[in-house]
């Protein structure tokens, strides 16, 4: 019922703000600390999550079952990451010891330095809100917001990124698609660096089809039509979980031909990065915070978005998922 799915929001926004103003006012390190040993021994015993999490790795024939734990980890210490910085301001948060840059940095370097922009893509990896204050050290990155219909989530998206000391991109309200790519296009045409994560799952008639999990998913175009009325180089950036540390990896720069069929160029690039996308999230399936996405689950299962009416909890008579 639509009530009640109202509900879950409020309650899951209600428990998000709890934690900022919990992680605001706590007084030192160890106090937070324990919030994650909490909600890890809280995640051992919740099982509808555990289930949920196992029957959306098993339609893909992915599931092991060290595999639960491994990314329930991963993604409580994005939340714990996230504490730190609300508790003592990034620079004091200790997230930069936790993360390693390999020599394929130099890549990400050159492309800057060729003073076109630079348009950094990553998937919705476990730690990609503290990415971008990561890099700025060595680079300035500007974060790109995808405005939430929710104002409520919006508000929490804000507000994790200022905390990061994040510089914001957003489109204004209600802003038309081709008002959301002028926002970005002139970020590139100052010469800037811009984070975003092109892997949000969108309806057929607003994306590319492509494969991940053997399942045909619909992504964005939008960052390889940027790279190509700009000329910015697009640079693709991988992290996996080793040794108590994210160790960052960036793949050689994709750099799109100006001039051609703007449609059909950037068509065929999302469906290779989303082929890159596949391979990594199947070597490293821990580190992808989606597995429990609404949209996510329902393509995992079904291998399309379903209609309100076909939800669980939406009306009519919908079937189970």
């Amino acid at each position: 019922m639509e009530a009640l799915r109202q509900f879950r929001k409020s309650v899951t926004f209600g428990a998000l703000r709890a934690g900022m103003e919990f992680s605001k006012r706590a007084t030192d390190e160890t106090s937070v600390e324990l919030l994650r040993h909490s909600v890890r021994a809280v995640s051992k015993i919740v099982l509808p999550l555990r289930a949920r999490l196992a029957t959306n790795m098993k339609s893909v024939d992915m599931y092991r079952p060290e595999l639960i734990d491994a990314h329930l980890d991963r993604a409580i210490d994005q939340m714990v990451m996230m504490a730190h910085v609300f508790r003592a301001g990034f620079a004091n948060s200790g997230c930069p010891e936790r993360f390693a840059f390999d020599e394929s940095f130099q890549l990400l370097q050159q492309a800057y330095d060729t003073g076109r922009g630079v348009i950094n893509i990553a998937p919705h990896l476990c730690g990609y809100p503290v990415y971008p204050p990561i890099v700025t050290p060595r680079i300035d990155c500007c974060i790109y917001m995808r405005r939430n219909k929710d104002p409520r989530k919006m508000r929490i998206n804000e507000a994790i990124g200022l905390a990061g000391k994040g510089n914001l991109i957003a489109p204004p309200p209600d802003a038309s698609k081709t008002q959301r790519l002028t926002v970005a296009l002139e970020v590139l045409r100052q010469g800037k660096l811009m984070f975003i994560t092109p892997d949000t799952p969108r309806k057929p008639a607003d994306g590319v089809p492509v494969q991940i999990f053997g399942r045909t998913v619909h992504f964005p175009t939008g960052v390889f039509v940027m790279s190509l009325r700009t000329g910015a180089p697009i640079v693709p950036t991988w992290w996996y979980w080793r040794d108590g540390q994210y160790h960052i990896h960036y793949s050689e720069p994709i750099e799109l031909k100006r001039g051609g069929n703007l449609r059909e160029q950037s068509e065929m690039a999302t469906k290779k990065w989303a082929s890159d996308v596949d391979a990594y999230l199947r070597k490293y399936p821990e580190m992808w915070w989606n597995w429990l996405d609404k949209r996510w689950t329902q393509l995992l299962r079904h291998g399309r978005l379903l209609s309100r009416s076909e939800k669980p909890n939406g009306n009519g008579n919908g079937q189970n998922a």
